[in-house]
């Protein structure tokens, strides 16, 4: 099959959306597709180092260039969106000169994952597979003083996403010409249903490679303390306030550490926490570390606990599940979805006040139970393995072989 990529962000040994844009490309190419995969130049001298040590004749990276006065853009803190847009018309033009010789089969997009920006190749009037994206998640607003200053910035993306789904014409026309719009959250499928899309599909983003896993299923024994960790960007949607409140409430007669790896905007901010909630002795603080050491943690640790207050379909979920852990989260948006029932605890999101006494509650009840953590962490492994790469892109590859084939028999009837 000919297969045309769009994946902006893309980058080979790299996390979230640039490293999910490379291993679609590399994945469907694996699959043996000749894959043309476009990109913009951000990454160009790993992706070529990366495609010459693979040698793979089907994987053919394009890269879309832009003015440089557009990728000055990227200094402001909105410039991603005009950058985008404007990238998305210029990769549709160098799709069509390229549809021009080889005639693709099929085209995905696959980044930018956010329903709202859609994209420009809708206009190829090609079977079309639009996602996983996300994009419809917004952050409760009882919980905003968890933002502190960064609250306001929830305010204007939520005004830009409104704004996008009304004027952006890229997006209802997607929504529209896609054989199939993958969504990898709740409230992001609800949004493209409601917007026009004829064929939606919940299917996560998130995957790993077979490599991240352990040599080893961790076998963890009880201790007197629990070891909770928390691995994440110092965002103020990924939630730490409010854990850090929620682990103050927690019996002073169940011990635990809490340990911290990420840094980020709340940098400054972490220190004042942890002494507001009088968590000294209880948080240790890593700030940003080296990717064995990650790993190291999820192995030595007994609980994921990550609350993030808006998330697609947040990575570390299935991180933590593949080293065997229970996760405690909230279930709100990527982690109502992504983390099976029984694979850990998810508190309902109800008034800041009931959420904070219910998580604490959950450490608690988890502390006691060693049985369950034990039980918890063994479904969370059997689950992740349904979302290697391997496993997604062969799955994504029935998608193909259906609509390409759907869309062939359309065309040859209707013309």
């Amino acid at each position: 099959m000919k297969l045309l990529l769009s994946a902006y962000a893309c980058e080979p040994n790299r996390g979230t959306e640039l490293g999910n844009g490379w291993n679609w490309a590399l994945n469907t190419a694996k699959l043996g597709h000749e894959v043309w995969c476009l990109t913009t130049v951000e990454g160009k001298a790993s992706i070529e180092k990366e495609v010459e040590k693979l040698n793979m004749p089907n994987l053919h990276i394009v890269f879309v260039e832009v003015p440089k006065l557009v990728d000055k853009l990227f200094e402001y803190h909105l410039g991603f969106y005009p950058h985008y847009l404007y990238w998305q018309q210029q990769a549709y033009k160098k799709a069509k000169e390229l549809d021009k010789q080889i005639n693709f089969d099929l085209v995905h997009h696959v980044t930018i994952g956010s329903l709202q920006l859609g994209t420009a190749l809708w206009r190829l009037n090609k079977p079309l597979i639009f996602g996983p994206a996300g994009g419809g998640q917004e952050a409760p607003r009882a919980f905003k003083k968890y933002f502190y200053g960064w609250w306001k910035t929830e305010v204007i993306r939520s005004w830009i996403s409104k704004l996008l789904l009304r004027v952006n014409p890229d997006f209802r026309k997607t929504m529209r010409n896609s054989s199939l719009v993958l969504t990898t959250n709740e409230d992001t499928y609800n949004m493209a249903r409601d917007n026009g899309a004829l064929n939606p599909q919940m299917f996560l983003d998130t995957s790993l490679p077979e490599s991240f896993y352990p040599e080893a299923y961790p076998e963890r024994p009880p201790t007197e303390e629990l070891k909770i960790l928390w691995v994440g960007r110092l965002f103020a949607r990924k939630g730490l306030p409010l854990v850090l409140e929620a682990l103050s409430k927690v019996s002073p007669d169940v011990p635990f550490k809490l340990t911290i790896l990420g840094d980020g905007h709340m940098h400054d901010l972490v220190p004042e926490l942890i002494q507001k909630y009088n968590l000294q002795n209880k948080v240790d603080w890593k700030g940003q570390v080296p990717w064995d050491e990650v790993k190291r943690a999820y192995t030595k640790s007994d609980l994921f606990m990550f609350c993030s207050l808006r998330d697609s379909s947040a990575a570390q979920f299935l991180e933590s599940m593949a080293y065997g852990l229970p996760i405690l989260t909230l279930d709100l948006h990527g982690g109502k979805n992504l983390v099976p029932d029984n694979a850990g605890i998810k508190i309902s999101v109800t008034t800041p006040e009931e959420t904070v006494d219910r998580l604490a509650k959950a450490v608690e009840q988890l502390y006691y139970n060693p049985e369950l953590r034990v039980q918890m962490g063994r479904n969370g492994y059997t689950f992740s393995k349904s979302q290697t790469w391997p496993v997604k892109t062969k799955h994504i590859n029935e998608f193909y072989n259906k609509y390409t084939l759907a869309d062939t028999v359309k065309l040859s009837v209707t013309y």
